[in-house]
């Protein structure tokens, strides 16, 4: 397992790549996130499905991206003329008061330059926004999720609604991802006005 502070996320080389080639790309000197749209679902599928191919998230198909488009942070840059998703991130809420971060990936090329930081950052913020009282996530780098304030929970403190995604994952029975939260601190009145 590693606990290095980026994820360990090597996509498939060269030609075996679905991605987009970067290499001759100008990259912006500022990247932002939004919310993602219907038509950036290919570019996340993509994107999701060549890390889950390496076994290193759950893949995502469109019919789940689009049900579930509202979760999701996308960073897009032109690419050949057209607006291509090159990061990627979700904020699934489960419970009144916990949300989850998943899916972050971010294309190989920009990985390293805070991109992920970025998502990630960007989705803590929609769930305080939203009121949640705490975030969690599965990883495979509690490096990178400690760095933006997170820290490991014994998996059998948290709350059951979190098995109900997890008992439909191939990696059930042997999940070699660590768990990991984030708790906001309590919120005043005027906080929630």
């Amino acid at each position: 397992m590693s606990t290095s502070i980026s994820a360990p996320q090597r996509a498939k080389p060269g030609s075996e790549s679905t991605l987009p080639d970067l290499s001759n790309v100008p990259l912006p000197s500022h990247l932002s996130s939004r919310h993602a749209r219907i038509q950036d679902v290919d570019g996340m599928s993509s994107l999701i499905n060549e890390f889950a191919a390496a076994r290193i998230m759950l893949a995502r198909g469109p019919l789940y991206l689009y049900q579930n488009i509202q979760d999701y942070r996308v960073i897009t840059i032109p690419v050949a003329g057209k607006e291509t998703v090159v990061a990627c991130g979700g904020l699934h809420v489960l419970w009144e008061d916990l949300a989850e971060v998943r899916s972050v990936a971010v294309h190989p090329a920009l990985q390293r330059r805070g991109v992920g930081r970025l998502i990630v950052q960007d989705l803590i913020s929609d769930a305080w926004q939203l009121g949640a009282a705490h975030v969690f996530t599965f990883t495979l780098a509690p490096g990178f999720f400690s760095s933006l304030g997170f820290a490991a929970v014994d998996r059998d403190t948290l709350s059951p609604v979190v098995w109900a995604e997890c008992s439909k994952c191939p990696k059930f029975y042997k999940c070699d991802e660590v768990g990991m939260m984030l708790h906001f601190p309590p919120r005043s009145q005027e906080q929630d006005s």
